[in-house]
């Protein structure tokens, strides 16, 4: 549904943008900082925004640590310890209390919102955290460990916790977890003080509504065995056909025991790849491409190809890790490369295949159309 409706804002964009007539001279800088105000993303950002800032909005990583010894407040009753006696810490060093209960509030500012799944690092027990008016309760260890406290809705923008210390317990940090958006970000990153070609607006666009998959096929694809994989850990070959035929003589598959494997694979190309997983199994099967970008796969009852997703790659070795729940198995991972040039990507979002930039006219009512549909970040 979201991809049919971003189609037909493009199809209006085509229809009122027409043909370029002259060269804008806008840079990288200014159609991202045009974008995020646009999107109404501008929340999480500080009020003097760095180059840094703004790649973090758009990165799509919602894995967040808020060191307390960083995001404390002067005047709180705590003092910072840089000593491993009570095992290692994350940061640069760690809030002590004192011999009676106490509390430091942390400040810190969140670029995204969301569902988060919180945790803390604690040592002895009896804390309480509170953020957004819910409080969780936490026992840390004799020595620092880390113990997850829940979930919480959030929206961007500045965050404050308070942390109640039982007496001479230690803090190390916060870590905040939800799953991540989509990258947008041509290949080799934003180079802010460029001019922004045609292609980066229009890839842009394309990421944003997650239109990857609607790009055409081309016929170059390619299959790895996950039989041939590497590194695999608790998976083991099988020739069992009740679940379907494998794609080869053999499958992996975990036992009554959890696995884990990892498929390797070097694409001759950069461009957009739609990445398929055939497996089967009871349980989904998590996975994590290039230790950036959290997938998942349905695990159907039997053999099945399921996409897992389409993705803007660079040329060269990449790879996929799979957790493999019992009585889980792959049996192949596919890759097929998706009309990636310029000119695929100008067309799909209504620019011509050749010419100039759209106007500073043209781009307001771009943005406006991408503000009006939204974006699911």
């Amino acid at each position: 549904m979201f991809k049919t409706r971003a189609l037909a804002t493009l199809f209006i964009w085509l229809a009122l943008t027409g043909v370029p007539r002259a060269e804008t001279g806008l840079s990288q800088r200014q159609w991202v900082v045009s974008l995020v105000e646009a999107l109404g993303w501008s929340f999480g950002l500080p009020d003097n925004p760095q180059d840094l800032d703004y790649h973090r909005l758009l990165d799509g990583s919602r894995q967040w640590r808020i060191e307390g010894e960083e995001s404390f407040q002067p005047g709180d009753a705590v003092s910072v310890k840089t000593f491993e006696t009570f095992g290692p810490y994350s940061g640069s060093g760690w809030l002590n209390g004192l011999s009676g209960r106490t509390s430091a509030t942390l400040r810190f500012l969140l670029p995204h919102g969301g569902r988060y799944r919180l945790s803390a690092a604690l040592r002895r027990p009896g804390h309480r955290i509170t953020l957004v008016g819910r409080t969780w309760e936490a026992d840390g260890p004799l020595e620092f460990g880390r113990v997850v406290l829940g979930e919480v809705e959030l929206i961007a923008g500045m965050q404050e916790v308070l942390i109640d210390l039982p007496p001479d317990g230690s803090f190390d940090y916060l870590e905040l977890s939800a799953p991540e958006q989509s990258l947008i970000e041509p290949l080799g990153g934003w180079r802010f003080e460029q001019s922004l070609a045609a292609e980066a607006l229009a890839l842009s666009v394309i990421q944003l509504l997650q239109l990857e998959s609607v790009l055409p096929p081309t016929p170059e694809s390619f299959i790895i065995e996950a039989e041939d994989a590497v590194f695999r850990q608790g998976a083991e070959p099988t020739e069992v056909r009740l679940l379907g035929e494998p794609s080869g003589r053999l499958w992996l598959r975990a036992g009554n025991l959890a696995g884990e494997i990892r498929l390797d694979f070097s694409l001759p190309r950069p461009g957009i790849w739609t990445l398929s997983l055939r497996g089967a199994g009871e349980t989904p099967i998590p996975a994590r491409l290039d230790e950036r970008r959290t997938l998942n796969y349905p695990s159907p009852g039997y053999l099945q190809e399921r996409a897992l997703a389409s993705v803007l790659l660079a040329e060269g070795n990449h790879s996929l890790q799979l957790q493999l729940p019992p009585r889980t198995g792959v049996d192949y991972l596919r890759l097929d490369r998706r009309a990636s040039q310029g000119e695929d990507y100008r067309r799909l979002v209504g620019l011509p295949t050749e010419g100039a930039l759209p106007d500073p006219t043209q781009i307001d009512r771009l943005l406006a159309l991408l503000a009006a549909i939204g974006a699911p970040r």
